[in-house]
């Protein structure tokens, strides 16, 4: 019962962190609709399990586990700040559909390039991985990320749901604010690879 607590808290909480992913996510719901943005929230599904992975092996050498998250960091940023001129440069008008694959994709290389997955596996969520057995195990990890890829897929249908009340224009600035957001995280990811140097 405590396991299941824990990853249900744990989930809820990294799903209401504001973050690259979030952001995404928000953005798919609000401009291609509930089925982009579902997709997109269910990204950590795919990309957590090599992370997972990666975590374990690299921690056991800290040294090189910080040189791997400054690389992580810097690739992010540069990612993350490639898909925000891509949102800023488009607009709703003349962008073309997204499909959910590609929506789904990109969330799967936002949260690969992400620091924070690794440092939450490697940290908290591997401690609860490495104290339990095998099945506890699997059933913490397929709990927490469930919970995480619903609540911030919840929080992006709130937004989407509360926005369809707006004007079309409205929401045009709402996304280019989206794609800000995602710059600011771009920035502070380039910041924090650099200070880490």
């Amino acid at each position: 019962m405590e396991l299941i607590i824990a990853a249900l808290t744990l989930g809820i909480t990294a799903g209401l962190k504001p973050g690259p992913l979030g952001i995404y996510v928000i953005h798919q719901t609000l401009l291609h609709g509930a089925r982009s943005g579902l997709l997109a929230s269910f990204a950590p599904f795919v990309s957590d399990g090599p992370i997972i992975l990666g975590s374990f092996l690299l921690v056991n050498s800290f040294k090189q586990f910080d040189i791997f998250i400054t690389l992580i960091s810097v690739l992010g940023a540069l990612y993350i700040a490639f898909i925000a001129i891509r949102l800023l440069i488009a607009t709703p008008v003349t962008q073309q559909p997204v499909t959910a694959p590609s929506s789904f994709l990109t969330a799967v290389k936002i949260n690969l390039l992400n620091p924070a997955p690794y440092i939450f596996w490697s940290t908290v969520g591997g401690t609860y991985l490495l104290q339990n057995d095998l099945a506890d195990a699997a059933m913490f990890a397929i709990l927490f990320l469930a919970t995480l890829s619903i609540t911030k897929f919840i929080m992006a249908l709130s937004i989407k749901t509360l926005g369809n009340r707006f004007s079309d224009k409205l929401i045009a600035y709402v996304l280019k604010l989206l794609a800000i957001l995602l710059m600011f995280f771009a920035i502070r990811l380039f910041i924090s690879a650099i200070t880490t140097l």
